[in-house]
């Protein structure tokens, strides 16, 4: 007996863009809320506030719509059923590049935040995650590989294969340009997993704050093809 029933298209990707309703953004920032929950290094990054987090990862995801490429996970057609999301550059992309990315939501992120914060990110955490980079990997790295700059699934949802399905996505078009893909990640757990899928650490770098201290590990999966 045969069925002329299609078949169940989920969990499918779907990349967004301009033409992504706000409530599409907004819960990919939900999503990135949640599945940051509890990381040591959010409150590194938000001075120890985490009700900036929602604003942060808005601004972010806002950015790489405009600069970059933004992949959600669906499990149906519905905006509360995306539940994995990741943001890339290409190569020849970079993060918050243009003043366009940045007048997207990171400028009035910036503003809002205590000055010392801001003093933080601009004359401290973005040179010294840059010089991490360009040392490891040369000045031109960003020219040649796919960055994976944020990726996260709903803590509901984590375990299933979702993240892998999320990340083969984008893996696929790094082969079709035969490119190189980069990350920075802070955890042991995150370590395992990204070297599972191909990874090894190519450099890394101590962040320091006066909300905890963090070692950043540079990944990368190389010659794809």
């Amino acid at each position: 007996m045969s069925s002329d029933a299609p078949s169940d298209p989920y969990p499918l990707v779907k990349s967004l863009d301009s033409t992504s309703s706000d409530a599409e953004i907004k819960q990919c920032a939900t999503i990135l809320v949640e599945a940051f929950k509890g990381d040591p290094f959010s409150s590194v990054l938000l001075g120890g506030d985490l009700s900036l987090a929602p604003t942060e990862f808005d601004a972010q995801l806002r950015a790489t719509l405009i600069g970059g490429a933004v992949h959600a996970l669906a499990l149906g057609p519905l905006v509360e059923d995306l539940v994995g999301v990741a943001l890339w550059y290409p190569p020849g992309k970079s993060v918050f590049s243009s003043a366009e990315e940045r007048a997207a939501g990171w400028d009035q992120f910036m503003d809002s935040v205590p000055a010392s914060l801001k003093a933080w990110w601009t004359d401290y955490f973005g040179p010294t995650m840059g010089k991490m980079s360009s040392d490891a990997l040369g000045p031109d790295y960003s020219l040649k590989a796919w960055h994976l700059h944020i990726f996260g699934v709903h803590p509901a949802h984590q375990g299933k294969g979702y993240g892998r399905v999320l990340f083969e996505f984008a893996e696929q078009q790094a082969k079709e340009t035969h490119s190189n893909i980069v990350l920075e990640t802070t955890t042991d757990v995150d370590v395992k997993i990204y070297t599972r899928l191909g990874f090894h650490i190519c450099g890394g770098t101590e962040v320091k704050s006066d909300f905890g201290n963090t070692h950043v590990r540079l990944m990368i999966k190389e010659n794809l093809s």
